[in-house]
């Protein structure tokens, strides 16, 4: 059941942009059933630089770029490769992490394959990790793999070093010094999901039907703590955080509500949920509904008021709308019942 959940909520890598840069040229292939690649001279190119040429590429053949690999020249980044002989393969990790700290200090990020009695490892300052990640971000290229180049492919043809790192991307192959788990999700699944289980939780809630809280909580932490086992990437870490702890506001807010005749209501607002508007506040009488919200753009309110008016109950209106000091925008819509 886990790993159909897991290729559920993994990016779609049928069709996969792979590069490498040797320093003179780029190397650019599109793999999908077939095989096709080009080359752009890119003589001392900055990442921006490169971001741009591969965003080029891809816009004037028609490619997508939605899972994207990038191979580093192993000069860019710090390796070493050494034998480990009996090491067990869990204190691997730990090691590695040791020793990448030692090389790019704390902030580093590194990542490891291990081919026998072989290791090679590689890291960089997080910092520069991200500056390439918002290189390619601000070109429009979703980057899934990076990695730096193994030295026994270091004799073998430019193309052959593409395939490479596309098998990187897939997750068949490391090291990636992207977070292996990270770099395959599809996040626009994963926030489906997520507002799937914030408008049963709503609906629940409302129902009066959520007689054990003490047990779902513990499911709830239990799952918590098998996501951690998984979630390596400090990325992915804290937006999981962030949809759990939203999920545990939303059963406060669910908890707070009455049961009524009026929960058609309520199971359509939970339908038309809306990652620019977030719910703050319900309040549901015997001939009135209000609800509050929080939202940081102006035409969203607008937008959301539509939408109740289409699919929840016409009689709704924007009943006041301020700005904060912090920029958001608080807004109450109430309607007749």
């Amino acid at each position: 059941m886990i790993d159909k959940l897991r290729k559920f909520f993994r990016e779609d890598t049928g069709e996969i942009i792979s590069a490498y840069f040797d320093g003179e040229k780029i190397f650019i292939a599109r793999l999908t059933e077939k095989f096709e690649t080009t080359t752009l001279d890119a003589s001392d190119a900055t990442i921006d630089e490169l971001a741009e040429k591969i965003s080029l590429v891809c816009k004037q053949k028609g490619w997508r770029a939605s899972s994207v690999g990038f191979c580093l020249r192993e000069g860019d980044a710090v390796t070493f490769q050494t034998e480990v002989g009996n090491v067990p393969e869990k204190e691997l990790p730990a090691m590695v992490k040791s020793w990448a700290r030692a090389q790019t200090g704390a902030e580093a990020v590194f990542s490891f394959a291990r081919v026998g009695e072989e290791l090679w490892m590689e890291t960089l300052p997080r910092a520069k990790v991200e500056e390439i990640c918002t290189a390619f971000d601000k070109f429009g290229i979703n980057l899934r793999g990076l990695s730096v180049m193994p030295a026994d492919l270091l004799t073998k043809s430019p193309f052959d070093r593409t395939e490479f790192i596309s098998e990187v991307v897939r997750n068949k192959k490391d090291p990636n010094l992207l977070s292996a788990w990270s770099s395959v999700w599809n996040w626009k699944k994963i926030s489906g999901a997520a507002a799937a289980i914030f408008f049963i939780a709503l609906v629940i809630g409302s129902a009066k039907v959520f007689v054990d809280y003490d047990a779902a909580a513990t499911e709830l932490n239990a799952a918590k703590a098998s996501i951690d086992n998984i979630r390596e990437d400090l990325t992915l870490k804290e937006t999981l955080d962030a949809d759990i702890d939203e999920l545990h506001r939303l059963n406060d807010l669910a908890a707070q509500i009455s049961t009524s005749k009026n929960l058609n209501h309520l199971i359509n607002l939970g339908r038309i949920a809306s990652g620019d508007v977030r719910l703050t506040k319900i309040r549901l009488e015997e001939n009135f509904m209000e609800f509050e919200g929080l939202t940081d753009k102006a035409d969203s309110v607008k937008n959301y008021l539509a939408r109740v008016k289409a699919s929840v109950i016409k009689s709704a209106r924007l009943e006041s709308s301020a700005e904060r000091d912090d920029g958001d925008i608080v807004f109450v819509i109430r309607a007749t019942l």
